[in-house]
């Protein structure tokens, strides 16, 4: 007879080993998505379009494996998954300095190893926030997500600071082997966490007969369908801005990478001070009416960048500041407790599954097809308009979706997964 499995969770030992694993992963990340694109234009010659293909790289394989990869991590460990992630982007993080090295590295082929890396984030992201509720439940959970943010956005403002610095003193392909360390250093946490995780379910359905089960229980929840329609609708917009912010500052503001790298460190800064006052505010001014202010005065603050194509150009910094500042703030007060309600709404078995299809539809398509968008909006019609074209999105239908939903009605993160529970077990009968 096979033995039990004892699991405990909101391990001390182990929340501190994700927490600092991750923080520190992170600053490889912030550090990666300012020198790629600057490699892409500086050595490169990329123009918008090939910003906008770069950045759509990153989240294409979301269309082709983002769906498959939550039965995959619903079936299996999802510890694994996660770590094999991560020596997958060690390995490409390196080829890449590697072919600059051997005069090989092009455009197209930076494309191609974008697409690599991108296929591996698919995996961590969708296993991670599947795996975390393994580890702590309730409060701690929340916590939790609020922590793993504030290390996030604190490794993100030291990140894209010390990426310019690095990147005016050496190379932007050389900064890369930065992320790949911080990856070895995630792989090394992940591995030495000891909270098991429950059996792996031993009937195996169809891979349809899954998908087609976890695009169920997103559907029958009123409040998670709303809040991920909104979401395809997020990323379209704030990739659209992502894709083009940096190639707008380098050639239209004519920013020197080390400016770039204070600017978004300045939105990782602001993201720190959200990360931080997210459980507060949820408590405060509740869960429902959070999420409608601040998605209105996030998307209000993104008209700040295309204005400072407009002002004199020593003003410019301080409008890209701001926007970053600012933005970064109002997106962590959204995401933190949006995530910790994805957690709570959604059963263990089936949020591999659940996850994977938000993402498929948010990064997948909506990424992906921001950063098209406002690639051939910036060839087409300049950066400026690309950039506003993101704000009036980011703006305007957030307050269409929430106010049908009428999402202020729920205080609190329980009461809104209470809800979507209820919808869904009057659906079950």
């Amino acid at each position: 007879m096979a033995r039990a499995v004892t699991i405990t969770k909101n391990n001390p030992r182990d929340l501190r080993l994700v927490t600092a694993g991750q923080g520190i992963s992170l600053i490889g990340d912030s550090i990666t998505q300012l020198a790629l694109p600057i490699m892409a234009v500086d050595l490169l010659g990329a123009d918008s379009l090939g910003t906008g293909f770069l950045g759509a790289a990153s989240t294409l394989a979301y269309l082709f494996i983002g769906l498959q990869a939550g039965v995959w991590v619903d079936r299996s460990s999802r510890r694994a998954y996660l770590l094999a992630a991560d020596l997958v982007r060690v390995v490409l993080l390196l080829a890449i300095p590697l072919a600059y090295v051997l005069n090989v590295l092009t455009l197209p082929l930076l494309i191609v190893m974008q697409v690599g890396l991108g296929a591996a984030t698919v995996f961590f992201n969708v296993a991670w926030p599947a795996y975390i509720p393994r580890l702590a439940s309730g409060v701690t959970l929340l916590k939790l997500n609020a922590r793993m943010a504030i290390m996030g956005e604190g490794a993100g403002f030291v990140g894209p600071g010390l990426a310019g610095a690095l990147i005016n003193i050496f190379s932007a392909p050389f900064v890369l082997v930065v992320d790949a360390i911080t990856f070895a250093v995630s792989y090394v946490s992940l591995r030495a966490i000891r909270t098991p995780e429950p059996p792996s379910p031993k009937k195996r359905n169809t891979l349809v007969h899954d998908l087609k089960e976890g695009l169920r229980e997103l559907w029958i929840r009123p409040n998670l369908r709303l809040i991920t329609l909104e979401a395809v609708n997020g990323n379209i917009a704030f990739s659209v801005m992502i894709g083009q912010a940096i190639i707008f500052q380098r050639i239209d503001l004519g920013f020197e990478p080390a400016l770039i790298g204070a600017v978004a460190s300045a939105g990782f800064l602001g993201g720190l001070f959200g990360s931080l006052s997210a459980p507060y505010l949820v408590k405060r001014v509740g869960f429902g009416r959070l999420m409608i202010v601040g998605t209105a005065l996030f998307g209000i603050n993104e008209f700040l960048l295309p204005a400072a194509a407009f002002v004199p150009r020593e003003f410019a910094p301080l409008f890209s500041l701001a926007n970053f500042f600012i933005g970064g703030y109002f997106l962590l007060i959204y995401v933190v407790p949006v995530t910790t309600f994805r957690q709570q709404a959604v059963p263990d078995r089936l949020l591999g599954r659940v996850m994977s299809i938000n993402r498929t539809l948010t990064w997948g398509f909506g990424a992906t097809f921001g950063y098209l968008l406002g690639g051939v909006l910036g060839n087409a019609f300049g950066r400026p308009t690309a950039l506003i074209v993101g704000a009036v999105l980011q703006t305007l239908v957030p307050l269409v979706i929430f106010g049908f939903a009428r999402i202020w009605r729920y205080p609190t993160i329980e009461s809104a997964a209470k809800f979507d529970n209820r919808a869904a077990a009057a659906a079950e009968r």
